[in-house]
């Protein structure tokens, strides 16, 4: 089905959804302007603890946040929620203001570098199912990732992603992504390949879709497909909650009732998707049908409940992705305790 006029303007309105996608945090970029070593708030249980994300347009985490005083009421805590810019979300975090952000994990070792904080992923909201798509004009010549070695690809500029695609290529041949294609890192990645300017663009959702569904443009790798041939996880964990690792211990019941709360939400989405995006939308200011569409691009109507946690293949899968991502130069030191920086769904179950 082709998208009408009104569906892609939608996307169009809807590209906060490949940030979430992407992780829920804001570029690295604009994280790291802003990243100079901050105070740290004591951690231990917690009488109000505030859950931040930087753009409102995720619905479940919408409808968890609507929903707080049925989730959180009665509880010896207090819970708030919070709508930040690119630019704050993890600032906040660092100086203590937020006790629960989402971002992906590639970026955590970076908000040890700038923080000096060790951080702990408690729940995903997001992963990479497709994920990015190298796309090319259909009848190209251009079939494979080897055909496009030395070829011109077009590319969001680099410090404003969040590695997945650097990880993908050094995966997969072994070289960084500047040195296998002739990259063109620009913000109008997608509109190049459209006017003929480049050879292929490695772009993905909300900006795919107008492009596959065109008929003009056809995806012949993806990120899936790297990250299926290199850890046979084809739906790579990204965006999510993290905490700052000591504040684990002091608040494991808060943790439970969060990814208690955040599963039903989930369920219940799964179940009847309108129903809670009506109640996100309330929330949140989004119009519903943007929702929708925010909802397309995540999976989050078929993303089955294996995936709907974190389990030890995400944490064996993520062992493996820090080295490539310090080789590939988007994070400097690659961690050393991998399995410290994840909490196993199954333990916040018992």
């Amino acid at each position: 089905m082709r998208l009408t006029i009104r569906t892609t303007r939608l996307l169009g309105v809807a590209v906060a959804a490949a940030v979430l996608a992407t992780g829920c945090a804001g570029s690295p970029a604009a994280q790291n302007a802003q990243g100079q070593n901050g105070s740290s708030a004591p951690a231990g249980a917690a009488s109000t603890i505030t859950i931040g994300i930087d753009v409102p347009f995720h619905p479940i985490w919408n409808y968890v946040q609507s929903n707080k005083d049925t989730y959180f009421g009665g509880k010896p805590y207090r819970v708030d929620f919070k709508v930040l810019d690119a630019t704050t979300q993890v600032p906040a975090f660092g100086k203590g203001d937020l006790q629960v952000m989402t971002t992906v994990p590639s970026f955590m070792p970076i908000v040890k570098k700038q923080y000096g904080i060790d951080t702990t992923y408690v729940f995903p909201l997001a992963r990479w199912t497709v994920g990015p798509q190298i796309l090319v004009k259909k009848g190209s010549p251009y079939r494979t990732l080897a055909d496009l070695k030395g070829r011109t690809v077009a590319i969001s500029p680099l410090k404003e992603r969040f590695g997945a695609e650097q990880a993908a290529v050094l995966g997969a041949t072994g070289q960084k992504i500047e040195d296998y294609f002739k990259l063109e890192q620009t913000s109008a990645a997608a509109q190049q390949l459209t006017l003929g300017r480049v050879d292929a663009a490695f772009i993905e959702a909300p900006t795919t879709y107008p492009l596959l569904q065109g008929g003009q443009f056809e995806a012949i790798y993806s990120v899936h497909d790297a990250f299926q041939a290199a850890f046979s996880d084809p739906a790579v964990m990204n965006g999510g909650y993290i905490v700052r690792r000591d504040f684990v211990a002091g608040n494991q019941q808060f943790l439970k009732d969060l990814v208690a709360a955040t599963e039903d939400a989930w369920n219940k989405y799964q179940q009847d998707p309108k129903a809670v995006n009506e109640v996100a939308s309330k929330v949140s200011g989004i119009p519903v049908e943007q929702l929708d569409v925010v909802g397309q691009v995540l999976d989050l109507k078929t993303m089955p409940l294996d995936q709907r946690q974190v389990t030890q293949r995400d944490i064996d899968t993520w062992v493996k992705l820090f080295p490539l991502l310090q080789q590939a130069g988007f994070i400097e030191v690659a961690p050393a305790d991998v399995p410290a920086m994840f909490v196993l769904t199954s333990q916040l179950k018992k």
